[in-house]
């Protein structure tokens, strides 16, 4: 919970966009290419992340993308960001990708992301977010299964901090 006790649930900052694959999104392939989809889904997470919170945010870990489809130059795209879990400094969002052939209408489930935001100060300091509200099962489902993957990364940037740990005395 932030100071004045509030929590908020995943509706409250819930974000949906639309963009169109255009020629200087895509690859020699006609398709959108990875890292302008990971582009548009670290920006809707971090609204997402913002209108939570309404404090500075920074992307702490993109810990999994699931790149299930190509997306095709003169697609629509549809993000579909929510939040799924929070510490008492961090937020899971997850992002919903959709790609739609406009020429048939039809869509296709493209992509899914989860990615961790960090609340900071004007110091760049970790600090305390708004709760969540959990109103209904699946929300806590889906709380429970963040709760999982908060203590699998956890322990992965633990490893990671030795490596660099490591890296740094070796140079």
């Amino acid at each position: 919970m932030d100071a004045s006790g509030a929590s908020k649930t995943w509706t409250d900052s819930r974000t949906i966009t639309e963009k169109l694959v255009l020629p200087p999104d895509t690859n020699v392939f006609n398709s959108l290419y990875g890292g302008r989809l990971m582009e548009w889904i670290d920006n809707i997470a971090s609204i997402v992340a913002f209108k939570h919170c309404r404090q500075r945010t920074v992307t702490g870990s993109i810990d999994s993308i699931f790149f299930l489809a190509p997306i095709h130059l003169g697609y629509i795209v549809k993000l579909d960001a929510r939040i799924n879990y929070v510490t008492s400094t961090t937020m899971e969002i997850e992002v919903d990708v959709f790609s739609q052939d406009p020429s048939t209408g039809r869509s296709r489930f493209a992509t899914k992301a989860y990615l961790t935001y960090v609340g900071i100060d004007q110091d760049g300091r970790a600090t305390t977010i708004t709760g969540l509200k959990l109103p209904d099962e699946e929300s806590k489902r889906r709380f429970k299964e963040a709760e999982d993957r908060s203590f699998r990364r956890k322990d992965l940037l633990t490893k990671v901090r030795l490596e660099a740990k490591i890296y740094d005395k070796s140079q």
